[in-house]
């Protein structure tokens, strides 16, 4: 299927409005041979990123994911790009994400002299808004503050979104309530994740609003929560992300 069929196809299908209730959702987009194209994929991402080095996928373009996938002698095949633009270009509301688009290109490029890599974390963030933001952050918090996820280009929200869907049998309601589709994240445009240190992977759950990092920073007015628990937007809570641009989406 190519990519304008597929969106035609998502434009006929989107039964939901915003404000209405979600019905009729094809959750289960994946068929048995998506279901292989998604493991496929997601074999090659990994492989690619530890080709290239965690830090670097983080900006990496699709056009580079493809040269280096062919480099590696693994190629990503016809279904598998066919796929990544089906999920990038489609309309995520067919499946209940009614976050916001902010990549209109799966090809986009962040020239490196936009980002600042932040010591010891593994990540960028954008100069300007981001990196004054989270100076400030840094100040009021101290040593206890650790940036959890910076810029995300499409290749790597594409590679947490496989992911995701892989541990979630191909659903890709369940993937997307916990991660925005490539295209549709504000980590791509200047948004950012932080937490404790010494909290783990329990920085990305609720468990994180009952630390003291959380509550210094709301009560200084650098966490608004704009999601509530079973919102209609299809967004989980999500209090460890940091807002630098407008809109609405927090994934």
């Amino acid at each position: 299927m190519n990519r304008r069929t597929f969106m035609a196809l998502s434009a006929f299908t989107a039964t939901s409005a915003l404000w209405g209730r979600i019905e009729e959702i094809d959750s289960t987009v994946t068929s048995g041979s998506a279901d292989y194209t998604v493991l496929s994929l997601l074999k090659k991402l990994n492989i690619v990123q530890n080709h290239v080095g965690y830090v670097q996928f983080n900006i990496l373009s699709f056009d580079e994911l493809l040269k280096t996938a062919s480099h590696c002698k693994i190629p990503l095949t016809k279904e598998e790009v066919a796929f990544v633009e089906s999920i990038f270009y489609g309309d995520p509301r067919k499946y209940g994400f009614f976050g916001e688009r902010t990549v209109p290109e799966l090809t986009v490029i962040t020239p490196k002299k936009d980002v600042v890599y932040i010591n010891k974390t593994g990540h960028f963030l954008m100069k300007g808004a981001a990196t004054e933001k989270y100076a400030q952050i840094k100040r009021l918090i101290g040593n206890d503050l650790i940036l959890t996820s910076g810029v995300r280009l499409p290749v790597k929200q594409l590679h947490l979104f496989v992911k995701k869907m892989a541990n979630s049998g191909g659903n890709l309601r369940l993937a997307s309530t916990y991660i925005a589709p490539p295209g549709f994240t504000f980590h791509s445009v200047g948004d950012f994740d932080i937490g404790k240190v010494g909290l783990g992977q329990y920085n990305f759950t609720e468990k994180f609003q009952e630390t003291d990092v959380f509550k210094k920073l709301y009560d200084g007015g650098y966490i608004t929560i704009r999601y509530t628990a079973n919102n209609l937007f299809g967004v989980r809570f999500e209090p460890w992300h940091i807002k630098v641009t407008g809109g609405f989406e927090t994934a």
